[in-house]
């Protein structure tokens, strides 16, 4: 038997979108969640019984039964001067679901799979407060919220069917006059895996405007990009593909112009 610290075995997750069962979240569900887990300092989500006391006249022996449960949930967090996400979701009056894996799940980044054991915490942010400013400290806050109903402390990740989740993180880069390298991360929900042609790359004259395929297929997460035009300027969207179909178009990357 080993004891082990929560460093790099834990996942944690936040949404707004209520799963459509807290027993029994979806792996897309919990695809689709804001992960915050680098955002923890500590969390402290508690669930405790009340008893009733019960005592009559024919024991000296004081009885209780059980009685209402409650929840309280709170959280400490870092700020951080690029991507501040945490401070931005958690704002005071946000109602969502946290998803905490204390033990991490089975897949990329300790993300939760099908068969993985998690808990669901229905919360009310009330307060989002800032730690004391001091110098040599980086900066954190604290949430407090309330738990309007009752938590789902062992729920049991179901398996997704359906088109995969938007790649994440892609960057493009020129290589040359008329090509360029696509490099991202894979989905965060792929479904029963990806099939061909497993990704393919898109692009665009402006960041919203209409996207055309430009690579049809990609078997890995880096990918050259030929076909471009000298001395234009492009945005890029990446997707993945699965047995269900393609799934969402990346966020877009660019402005990238060709030299």
């Amino acid at each position: 038997m080993a004891r082990i610290i929560p460093n790099e075995q834990t996942w944690i997750g936040f949404t707004t979108v209520r799963p459509a069962n807290l027993d029994a979240p979806t792996e897309a569900e919990i695809a689709a969640a804001t992960v915050l887990t680098s955002f923890v300092v500590s969390l402290n989500p508690s669930a405790q019984g009340n008893t009733v006391p019960t005592p009559n006249l024919d024991s000296l022996f004081e009885t209780s039964t059980a009685g209402t449960n409650q929840a309280s949930f709170t959280g400490d967090f870092y700020r951080d001067d690029e991507t501040d996400t945490a401070w931005d979701e958690l704002a005071r009056g946000t109602r969502g679901f946290m998803f905490v894996s204390r033990f991490g799940g089975s897949g990329t980044n300790q993300i939760p799979l099908a068969g993985d054991t998690l808990e669901v915490w229905p919360i009310w942010v009330v307060s989002r407060t800032p730690a004391a400013l001091a110098s040599n400290t980086v900066q954190t806050f604290t949430v407090t919220a309330s738990v309007p109903e009752e938590p789902s402390e062992s729920a049991l990740v179901a398996a997704s069917t359906g088109v995969p989740s938007a790649p994440r993180n892609l960057t493009v880069n020129a290589t040359a006059a008329t090509t360029a390298v696509a490099d991202f991360d894979a989905p965060a929900f792929v479904g029963a895996g990806l099939t061909s042609p497993f990704y393919a790359v898109y692009k665009s004259a402006t960041a919203n405007g209409s996207y055309t395929l430009c690579t049809a297929t990609i078997t890995g997460t880096t990918a050259a990009i030929t076909g471009l035009t000298t001395a234009t300027t492009s945005y890029f969207k990446v997707l993945a593909h699965n047995a269900a179909g393609d799934g969402a178009l990346s966020d877009a990357f660019g402005p990238v112009t060709q030299p």
